[in-house]
């Protein structure tokens, strides 16, 4: 649409400049009759101012003639002149509009794009919103879960530590009596009855019974000491009715013992010493 309205200021703007050249062509041309030699006159002497009158009419008629044709010929030239002017001035003002239309049109497109632009940020940014949420959501999720484990994992430690107070406190208890049986024993006994039921004794505090320990468990049990009462090795003998766990919870019961008593049974000491470990329930 731009090209044809350029296309067609071009051939109005040629055509008002020919107009134009036209009517400078016909405002300088020479009007005046062709220069003709007069033919020979025989003079008469007779009155000639009719003919000179007329002559005069004439040769005024003529020069009134052509200002006619030259006003009427500056009239046509002014004319041509201000229908090229507003030729030239449509076509200017079509090319401005034509000019304005595209920038228009440039306008529109620039902010088509612009709005492009901004709804796309403004996508991104809700995008990004979005998910910002659901990951605070998560970490929310996360802290609450957290604290709801170590809130849990608390609570089971306390039953855990008021569980193992009460068995300490069963053990202590059980091992009072225990070490009142055995004093009371082993004033019976004799040294060697003593001494073997001292060890049983401590053999009995450092126990841990396992939970498939049954009720009328007997082991032979042997300790290897050096003078000194220091124990170096132990082991679990037959007769024994106890199951692979409570016996080795018999060996670590010898082992955390670590040294015997020695003071005051040096003379029934023995480098190998048999007692029977029991569980009655």
């Amino acid at each position: 649409m731009a090209a044809g309205q350029t296309l067609r200021a071009i051939v109005l703007s040629l055509a008002v400049h020919g107009v134009m050249v036209l009517f400078l062509v016909l405002g300088t041309w020479n009007w005046q009759a062709f220069d003709r030699t007069p033919p020979p006159v025989q003079v008469r002497l007779v009155d000639s101012s009719p003919i000179l009158d007329q002559r005069r009419a004439e040769e005024q008629a003529q020069r009134e003639a052509e200002a006619q044709a030259e006003r009427q010929a500056e009239e046509a030239r002014r004319r041509a002149e201000e229908q090229a002017r507003q030729q030239a001035e449509q076509a200017r003002r079509e090319a401005e509009q034509a000019a304005q239309r595209r920038q228009e049109a440039q306008r529109q497109r620039e902010a088509r794009e612009q709005e492009r632009r901004e709804t796309e940020r403004a996508e991104a940014a809700a995008r990004e919103a979005e998910l910002a949420e659901i990951r605070r959501q998560r970490e929310v999720a996360e802290a609450r879960r957290r604290e709801e484990e170590q809130r849990l994992a608390e609570l089971a430690a306390r039953r855990e530590a008021e569980a193992q107070v009460r068995r300490e406190a069963e053990e202590a208890e059980r091992l009072r009596l225990s070490d009142q049986q055995a004093a009371a024993d082993a004033r019976r006994a004799t040294l060697s009855e003593e001494y073997i039921l001292t060890i049983q004794t401590l053999v009995r505090r450092n126990w841990t019974r396992p939970p498939t320990t049954q009720p009328g468990m007997a082991c032979t049990v042997k300790v290897f000491q050096i003078p000194g009462g220091e124990i170096i090795n132990a082991e679990v003998a037959r007769p024994c009715n106890a199951d692979a766990a409570t016996q080795r919870s018999i060996i670590a019961a010898v082992n955390r013992v670590g040294e015997l008593p020695y003071r005051g049974y040096e003379s029934v000491f023995q480098r190998e010493i048999e007692f029977l470990f029991r569980y009655d329930g």
